[in-house]
């Protein structure tokens, strides 16, 4: 198996052990001398201008920009380094912000790193920023643990091993859900959301975030000024959950920057929100209206970057659509995709992940 990477580069995100403007086509990552396998990767995730890779053994790699100690390293890197500190736990989820990263173990630790100054990270507000992965630590009635993790621009949320939500960062957009009196100045660094229940999939978009229960329903809040909400962009945010879509069979929801998506577990892709760029994936009168993409089915895992996404089918074939100004659609130009297409035809591909203005691949 291979690893290949394209899109945006000017940090060295790619892992190709260079710094460029972009890469418009998949270009393969050289990982010898690395202990990463391309076979054992389970998860890629990126920010603003960097990367982190986990494997299926529980170590994170990273790669890219680290102003704030986002890598969790002492300085920048363009080749992939194993994160030492996280050596010792078994990681099994994490999640890249602006600039600021997260990681959940599998025994239900969280570990959090990089810029802290809107309290995204969940530590103390005292805390700025910080290079070194540290354990958020939470009261016993807050959370026994860690599920998962999602981070966006300036805040996180997290599914407690109660499958309730824990918040943290910024909420002036209405992201946190913590209602219309919230104010950054006198909440804690971390919130859980009240009467919310039962969640078994979160996403974090640039200034808005959506939950799943697990009986199909969707609920959102923060910003919807292009309905990325899934209600009419006249109400431009709301700071408390609203429910906005069910559908039985529901089983993961997606955020980009300003669109947001949830697939079903016969892997039929809706997607809704900001459609600039083509990110719904096909032409809508209404792209508030949470809709299925007709042209594209038995999708097996979706990925959303900030404007562009990629799914993987059944059949091991790549489709990629949406924002392609630094390449990161790999379709080898810069020109908008409005419908999903394929790339690297004559491949088999079995994972692929969009981060912000990147993409990666792992091909058999």
């Amino acid at each position: 198996m291979s690893l290949y990477a394209w899109g945006a580069n000017s940090y060295g995100q790619l892992g190709l052990g260079y710094k460029s403007e972009e890469e418009i086509s998949p270009k393969e990552i050289s990982l010898k001398g690395s202990e990463l396998n391309a076979r054992d990767i389970v998860c890629i995730t990126g920010g603003a201008g960097h990367t982190l890779i986990l494997d299926c053994h529980g170590f994170v790699y990273c790669c890219g920009w680290n102003s704030k100690g986002q890598l969790g390293l002492s300085d920048d890197t363009v080749k992939l380094t194993q994160i030492e500190i996280l050596k010792e736990f078994k990681i099994v989820e994490i999640s890249c912000g602006w600039d600021f990263s997260a990681a959940v173990s599998e025994c239900g630790k969280q570990f959090v790193w990089g810029n802290n100054q809107y309290t995204q990270l969940g530590l103390s507000k005292s805390i700025t920023c910080t290079g070194i992965p540290s354990r958020l630590q939470v009261s016993q009635k807050l959370a026994t643990g860690f599920k998962k993790v999602s981070c966006g621009l300036r805040h996180s949320a997290m599914i407690t091993k109660e499958r309730g939500l824990l918040v943290a960062g910024t909420g002036a957009k209405g992201q946190l859900g913590l209602g219309d009196n919230f104010d950054d100045n006198n909440y804690l660094s971390i919130t859980r959301l009240p009467e919310l229940e039962d969640v078994i999939s979160v996403a974090s978009g640039q200034n808005h975030t959506l939950a799943l229960r697990e009986n199909g329903t969707v609920l959102s809040w923060g910003e919807n000024k292009f309905g990325q909400l899934g209600i009419a962009p006249n109400v431009a945010s709301s700071f408390i959950p609203l429910e906005v879509f069910c559908l039985e069979g529901l089983e993961n929801v997606y955020a980009g920057w300003t669109h947001s998506a949830a697939i079903t577990r016969n892997g039929e892709v809706y997607t809704w929100g900001r459609d600039t760029y083509g990110q719904l994936g096909s032409p809508r009168d209404v792209p508030s209206k949470p809709e299925k993409i007709r042209t594209l089915d038995k999708v097996r895992q979706l990925s959303l970057g900030s404007e562009h996404n990629l799914a993987v089918t059944t059949d091991n074939k790549l489709y990629t659509w949406g924002w392609n100004e630094h390449g990161g659609c790999g379709t080898g130009d810069k020109k908008e995709v409005r419908t999903p297409t394929q790339i690297l035809d004559n491949r088999s591909v079995r994972l692929a992940f969009a981060c912000t203005g990147s993409s990666f691949a792992v091909l058999n």
